[in-house]
């Protein structure tokens, strides 16, 4: 399964920013997870309090940093495997 991609930008009244529980599940869990999680900010748009948003800046930053650079996991193990016995010979 091929890495999610970025997310789009959303903006309210100038603030471009990410919900958080829009993101692909693997990004969620990494972002709760993470200190990233204490710059979500709050939107109140219109009469709805967004409270899972993230600033767009901060998120690219994120994404770019640390979610890109963790590594591909095979999705199949045994070919996996050989891959390594191959590489050690």
């Amino acid at each position: 399964m091929p890495k999610s991609m970025i997310a789009a930008i959303e903006n309210y009244k100038g603030i471009e920013f990410v919900r958080i529980s829009t993101l692909p599940e693997d990004q969620q869990k990494m972002i709760l997870t993470s200190a990233l999680q204490r710059k979500a900010i709050k939107i109140l748009r219109d009469k709805e309090l967004l409270i899972d948003c993230l600033p767009y800046d901060t998120y690219v930053e994120w994404y770019t940093q640390c979610y890109k650079t963790v590594p591909p996991v095979s999705s199949q193990p045994l070919d996996r495997a050989k891959e390594l016995r191959v590489a050690f010979k």
